[in-house]
């Protein structure tokens, strides 16, 4: 693959421009060190060992991510300083955090309850360490966190805890990323994420620590949320390819650039009203939102549109007054980045279109 011109791959397939992908990590970093934050970004977007490292390289602080067999992975590939985002709490999952803190003892993890706290306790106990924890905040979703009535009493149980360490707060906002309007976006997070950090100086205080961590925040309030004195780092994901929905918000800030498109290859033209691609559900998460065609056979295009209407989990309808002849080569900013990666085994990574590298999606379908 290496040397070939990008419309020469096989389709569907998902391709990153290199040079693009290094801008949005390098945006993102200096924005924040202008800010006087720390970027611990999300790889639950991009599912690359290779990305983080680009992410490490340019100044991140860690790397956060959802699952413990995520983690894993990533662990083994030698990315250190990751944050588990979400509660461990089978038994399956915390043999799989034991093996995980073995090979990376200062990994954080997050914690929402007294009876997982427990749990996370007796595995430090049996480990010999302490284990570092954020006390989850539920940001409003009803899906992970603790309540604010009770995140207070929570950190101070971590904190007493002999093989627990206390290290911080997370209060992530997922529901607040795609609000379309930015002042509305902007009201919503700045009240939530002031009265976390109005909770996290109360654990201060309480604890006599200093300087908590108050993590969170994603590519949709990463410019709102690094105005907010509390804040000391955020978690953005999606800025490193981007993706429709994304586009569709306003930003008070520069736009990241569209790293990722899909290719996707016209095998029918029948009719007169559409032609059929060989990308369905089983290449492109299917959402409300619709693809951006931007370009048939390298040519730029604003006429066409992928349309949702079940072709399949094979195929997908592109119609539009300039339909494309059989064999044409499609190319779409994709509507979520995110589970669309997770669809995909590799990367196929192009400067000036010619694919300079193939990296692996290597975390792809760690559910565990």
């Amino acid at each position: 693959m290496i040397g070939k011109h990008k419309l020469e791959l096989d389709t569907p397939c998902l391709v990153i421009d290199k040079n693009k992908l290094i801008n949005n990590i390098e945006m993102m970093q200096k924005f924040a060190a202008a800010k006087s934050k720390q970027v611990r970004p999300h790889a639950k977007t991009h599912k690359c060992v290779e990305i983080c490292q680009l992410q490490l390289n340019a100044g991140s602080i860690g790397i956060s991510i959802t699952k413990p067999a995520e983690a894993y992975e990533l662990a083994k590939a030698k990315i250190r300083h990751l944050l588990i985002t979400s509660p461990i709490v089978t038994k399956h999952k915390l043999a799989t955090l034991a093996k995980i803190l073995k090979l990376a003892p200062e990994t954080m993890i997050v914690v929402d309850s007294e009876a997982n706290l427990a749990q996370l306790n007796q595995l430090g106990s049996e480990l010999n360490l302490s284990i570092n924890l954020l006390v989850d905040i539920d940001a409003g979703i009803g899906r992970t966190g603790a309540s604010f009535d009770t995140a207070f009493d929570l950190a101070l149980t971590v904190h007493q805890h002999r093989h627990t360490r206390l290290k911080g707060i997370q209060c992530y906002a997922g529901h607040f990323q795609h609000i379309l309007g930015h002042d509305e976006r902007q009201q919503a997070s700045t009240a939530l994420l002031n009265k976390a950090g109005q909770l996290k100086q109360d654990i201060e205080q309480a604890t006599g620590l200093i300087n908590l961590i108050q993590s969170g925040s994603g590519t949709g309030t990463y410019e709102i949320d690094s105005d907010i004195a509390s804040v000391t780092e955020i978690q953005p994901g999606s800025y490193t390819v981007m993706d429709k929905e994304y586009f569709d918000i306003e930003y008070n800030v520069g736009h990241f650039q569209s790293a990722m498109t899909l290719l996707t290859s016209v095998i029918s033209a029948n009719h007169s009203t559409h032609v059929t691609v060989d990308a369905g559900t089983k290449a492109l998460y299917k959402e409300a939102t619709h693809p951006q065609i931007i370009s048939q056979n390298g040519e730029n295009c604003d006429d066409l549109s992928y349309e949702w209407h079940y072709f399949g989990d094979e195929h997908g309808k592109v119609s539009g007054g300039n339909l494309p002849n059989v064999g044409a080569v499609i190319e779409m900013i994709v509507p979520h980045c995110d589970p669309t990666i997770n669809l995909h085994d590799k990367f196929y990574v192009v400067e000036d279109d010619i694919v300079v590298a193939v990296w692996d999606i290597a975390l792809r379908g760690k559910l565990a």
